[in-house]
């Protein structure tokens, strides 16, 4: 009697192949492959807090400067309010930025200097102060700053016709710009901004 059995064994060179197929579909990264993608992570997310930090640098200076130019705007235009109450010129200086006069506010004589040619602390710009007094007594030997970050100090007040008859005077004031003015190539800021208002001595000459 013969009997024929049948078995399902194949070659053993087919299952190698089979198992280093699975060995390779069911196998992770290696170490290297680890490292690398370690590596470009980090290098992507400096890069992006870079760019946050020098997003929030930008924006907190450019609202420091929008401030500053604000308040010295204010200040021009009390500076300018001061002067068209004059009932007298002191002093008339071009090249050390200062004018004095005397002049009547709020029902009371005062006598009145501004001096722009005052260093301001902690930077290399100048500041324009308010000495004040009343008639009879002696200004102080400094006062509030009215405005502040300023580059052309010996160039802010014109006289017209002249500084000895001074009917218009005019200030002008500038102001390192700041925040994304800058020229194409350049290092540093070159742009400035100006701030510019005139007074006429009404009181002095009623003729006009």
């Amino acid at each position: 009697m013969l009997v024929t059995v049948r078995t399902n064994c194949r070659p053993a060179s087919a299952w190698g192949t089979r198992a280093r197929a699975r060995l390779r579909a069911e196998s992770g990264y290696t170490l290297i492959e680890l490292l690398v993608a370690c590596v470009i992570g980090v290098t992507v997310l400096s890069a992006t807090f870079a760019v946050l930090l020098s997003s929030q640098q930008v924006q907190a200076r450019d609202s420091e400067w929008a401030l500053v130019l604000q308040e010295d705007r204010a200040g021009l235009a009390r500076m300018m309010h001061d002067m068209r109450q004059a009932t007298k010129v002191e002093s008339a200086e071009a090249k050390t930025g200062s004018f004095a006069f005397s002049a009547t506010i709020g029902g009371k004589s005062y006598k009145v200097k501004y001096e722009c040619g005052v260093s301001q602390p902690g930077t290399t710009y100048y500041e324009c102060q308010r000495l004040a007094a009343e008639e009879g007594k002696a200004l102080p030997a400094a006062g509030p700053a009215v405005v502040t970050d300023v580059v052309n100090s010996s160039e802010v007040f014109t006289y017209s016709p002249s500084a000895a008859e001074a009917k218009l005077v005019t200030a002008k004031i500038e102001l390192p710009a700041s925040g994304t003015l800058k020229q194409a190539g350049s290092t540093g800021l070159t742009h400035k901004v100006v701030l510019e208002d005139g007074a006429f001595m009404r009181n002095l000459y009623l003729e006009g």
